[in-house]
């Protein structure tokens, strides 16, 4: 069953069960106001008999109703009986019309009203009709019962009853309609919830639930909704694009270590085949050999450093002066080709938390990349700057700077901007890949831009050593 009608049911149910209750609680209130109202002019007439005030003979002549064919019928509003002590009726005065009286009450319970000694119901002889009747001995010791029937009070009772009844129906036919509407109103939000989640089942992960009111309950679930599949298609996109990536890291792998490979293995055929005799031919294939050895071993390291720095598993982080790291790797740097000027500006001694070895790697290929990739003469500006709680470290060349489509790609990996340039002076492509993998490993960022007027900017952001 729907939860729209299980909902509709309930609420009809439940007014109905209010209706009833609210009937009940009436119709007995109703009945016990009429059934006093007689029950206290009995109780004037019966204390007037106990007192002597009144007696039979005088009752009975001033209830007794005289039949006139002539003239119509009279209704009399009580009955008054008086039996033997054999429980034979002696005289008596029927309740209701002249021409249509009611049946006299029931004579056998009149020895029980004597001894209750009280106004009680009690039944006629037909068992068709109720009285409110009370009993007394009279001075001949007769029983006299002064009897009032309740036909009116059942009628009116029947028919609050049957108002009630009807009320209930129209009650719970029109709160029934009212939920319905009511509730396919309010629940909309849930069928298209289930649209939504039907259509995302089926591939479509750019379905959203809209939310008309973000203050309700389910407002705030349809908000929370789409949170959660903004999350789940950023996650699956993710998970696809980080396939792509692999599947082109695996592919780009491959082809790097196929060309050193075939290399080796050119090299020692020959030598196995003796095409290689001179002795001069022999040594450039054993440096041949060693080159592109040491190649597979460096790129082998580069592979092995971007998994575990994937993994996390890369540094246990310490306090490193930074400001020493990258004063070193500018010496280091300006050692290896002086042909590239540099300056270093920075103010005081920083600190960060992070690895001392993978930091300065960070700044040395930094340096690296901006030799590789600018002419001799390119003058190189090193900067260190505290700013927000952040370490910012620019470096900036003045060479020919980036491409704008290419600034986005510099640090993926196995990426050339110069896909024309060879192996040798460009390299595998993982340096400026392993210098963001370390970055992000320290809680860093990396962006490169150009800078105006001049070439390249690299900006390294990482986050500042706490004093304590």
């Amino acid at each position: 069953m729907k939860l729209q009608t299980r909902l509709v049911a309930t609420f009809s149910l439940l007014l109905l069960i209010v209706v009833a209750v609210v009937g009940i609680a009436v119709v007995g209130s109703t009945r016990s106001v009429l059934v006093g109202a007689i029950d206290e002019d009995l109780a004037v007439i019966q204390a007037g008999i106990r007192d002597k005030f009144l007696n039979s003979t005088d009752l009975l002549e001033q209830v007794t109703l005289t039949v006139d064919p002539d003239r119509p019928a009279v209704k009399s509003p009580q009955a008054l009986v008086i039996v033997d002590v054999q429980e034979r009726t002696v005289e008596g005065q029927a309740s209701g019309f002249t021409d249509d009286p009611d049946p006299l009450p029931n004579i056998e319970t009149f020895a029980n009203l004597i001894a209750k000694g009280e106004i009680s119901t009690i039944s006629s002889e037909d068992n068709s009709l109720n009285y409110r009747a009370f009993a007394w001995a009279t001075d001949t010791g007769e029983i006299g019962v002064w009897a009032v029937p309740l036909a009116e009070v059942d009628s009116a009772v029947s028919n609050l009853v049957r108002t009630f009844a009807i009320t209930a129906v129209i009650v719970a036919v029109f709160g029934a309609l009212a939920t319905w509407f009511a509730v396919r109103r309010e629940l909309r939000p849930v069928d298209q919830m289930v649209d939504t989640a039907t259509a995302i089942a089926a591939g479509d992960l750019t379905q959203r639930v809209d939310v008309i009111h973000s203050s309700t309950e389910l407002g705030r679930l349809g908000t929370a909704l789409n949170e959660m599949l903004v999350q789940i298609e950023d996650a699956i996109i993710e998970e696809q694009n980080a396939k792509a990536r692999l599947t082109d890291f695996v592919a780009d792998a491959s082809h790097e270590l196929r060309t050193p490979i075939a290399a080796v293995l050119g090299y020692s055929e020959l030598y196995r085949q003796g095409a290689l005799v001179e002795s001069k031919d022999i040594d450039n294939a054993m440096r041949r050999i060693g080159t592109e050895t040491s190649r597979m071993e460096r790129l082998v390291g580069d592979l092995l450093l971007l998994a575990r720095l994937d993994r996390q598993q890369a540094f246990k982080p310490t306090s490193v002066n930074l400001t020493e790291v990258v004063r070193d790797a500018v010496t280091n740097s300006e050692a290896i080709d002086a042909d590239y000027p540099i300056t270093f500006d920075v103010v005081g001694s920083i600190r960060v938390m992070g690895d001392e070895q993978r930091l300065t790697q960070v700044v040395a290929n930094l340096l690296a990349n901006a030799r590789v990739h600018t002419p001799k003469g390119t003058s190189v500006a090193v900067s260190l700057r505290e700013k927000d709680h952040r370490v910012i470290l620019n470096v900036i060349d003045d060479g020919p700077g980036l491409p704008e489509e290419e600034a986005g790609k510099l640090f993926e990996r196995f990426y050339r901007i110069d896909s024309s340039r060879s192996r040798d002076t460009g390299g595998a492509g993982l340096g400026l890949a392993i210098v963001a993998a370390i970055v992000a490993a320290h809680d860093g960022t990396i962006e490169a831009s150009n800078e105006d007027g001049h070439g390249a900017r690299v900006t390294v952001s990482l986050p500042i050593a706490d004093p304590s």
